[in-house]
């Protein structure tokens, strides 16, 4: 039982270390004090492989303790819920419908970012998934898509440097005066 729990982490560690291996192999002209293209590959399956030896070391040493996960945000939820009323409604985890709207609303996220632009596609998306796994609480929604939404515009526009889609006018005129307010260039 312990070893069937073992090998997934295993076989993804090693390959994610063979991948660092990888990445340590990139040639590129390195410039001055500016990041690499091995940085971010090699950052991420670092992470991977943290993640995977932690999982290891947890089912190794904590074999006859196998609870369900919950920490403080489940705590967070559940006293908002008794405090406010919840806003959570359930729906079937293994529902077919709600997998193929997923995967529909995924495809058109696709098909649509290129005309609205990374942040209103992206804020419609976010919105849409959550509304779709049941939550309710349409202001909480909302908030954790716009801020959802712009901390991931940001981050990948200003520190990382990934050239996100702008949208066709006149959502262009949207995102670049978002571009300006968060000083992205």
């Amino acid at each position: 039982m312990v070893l069937a729990r073992l090998i997934p982490y295993a076989l993804v560690g090693l390959f994610a270390g063979y991948l660092y291996h990888t990445a340590t192999q990139f040639e590129f002209h390195r410039r001055g004090s500016t990041l690499g293209p091995d940085f971010w590959p090699k950052l991420l399956l670092g992470l991977v492989i943290a993640i995977c030896l932690y999982e290891i070391a947890r089912i190794v040493l904590f074999r006859g303790r196998r609870g369900e996960a919950s920490g403080v945000l489940q705590e967070m939820v559940e006293e908002s819920e008794a405090k406010h009323g919840g806003g959570y409604v359930h729906v079937e985890a293994r529902s077919p419908w709600v997998l193929v709207a997923g995967i529909a609303l995924t495809a058109f996220y696709v098909w649509v970012i290129l005309r609205l632009g990374f942040f209103l596609a992206t804020l419609l998306y976010v919105f849409a998934f959550i509304a779709l796994g049941g939550y309710r609480r349409w202001v909480v929604n909302g908030a954790v898509s716009l801020v959802g939404t712009l901390a991931m515009m940001f981050f990948f526009m200003k520190v990382v440097y990934v050239s996100l889609p702008i949208g066709e006018e006149p959502f262009a005129q949207l995102t670049f005066w978002l571009m300006r307010v968060m000083g992205i260039r």
